[in-house]
């Protein structure tokens, strides 16, 4: 049988990437959804696809419903199309869903005062730039905010490394995949301002 693959959007945990950021790749041993990050399913993790929602004329969504504590609920493929065309794809792969149903925690799955801290410590740093002497030419970056933007991108950057950081963060009996999706974007997003930030900063 021969593997196919789709290009969408996706919806995972409470990311979103747009029409064309999402692959999904389908064989008859696994399949393999591409977006911020790699998910991949065996049939013994996967209970059913389910049909969900619509984008009228735009796009409409297949939703993952799997067992895999070690990653989101929520996983959605969205399809620039009609879903039936990837819906009987599965089957044609011959990929046939055969896990069960589990209970999966509810609740923050981050500790709350780590949650907490960063927000806290995103803000002091971040608005101690804000006095208007910092400003001379109006509202630009200054250096504790860029210094806000590389601190946010390396702690980013470590907690998708570091196991010990992971459990320091995450509440006891949840996996960081969780929330991984939240601080690859948080990684890409600060990366991106801090190097634009910081050549605003030296060329003024």
């Amino acid at each position: 049988m021969q593997d196919m693959s789709f290009t969408g959007g996706a919806s995972v945990g409470w990311i979103n990437a747009s029409w064309p950021f999402a692959k999904l790749n389908i064989s008859r041993q696994k399949i393999v959804l591409t977006t911020f990050g790699k998910y991949e399913f065996s049939p013994d993790q996967v209970v059913s696809f389910e049909p969900y929602g619509m984008i009228p004329v735009f796009m409409s969504g297949i939703r993952i419903n799997h067992n895999r504590l070690d990653y989101p609920g929520a996983i959605i493929f969205w399809y620039l199309g009609r879903r039936d065309k990837v819906l009987g794809s599965f089957a044609q792969c011959g990929f046939q869903p055969s896990g069960k149903v589990c209970a999966r925690p509810q609740g923050m799955p981050m500790r709350w005062s780590v949650l907490i801290a960063m927000i806290l410590i995103w803000n002091v740093l971040f608005f101690l730039d804000l006095p208007p002497q910092l400003f001379p030419h109006g509202a630009e970056p200054g250096p504790v905010q860029i210094f806000a933007l590389v601190s946010a991108c390396a702690f980013s950057t470590a907690a998708k490394l570091s196991t010990r950081l992971q459990k320091l963060i995450m509440r006891e009996g949840r996996y960081f995949g969780e929330v991984k999706p939240v601080f690859g974007l948080m990684q890409l997003l600060t990366g991106a301002l801090a190097l634009a930030f910081g050549l605003m900063y030296l060329l003024r």
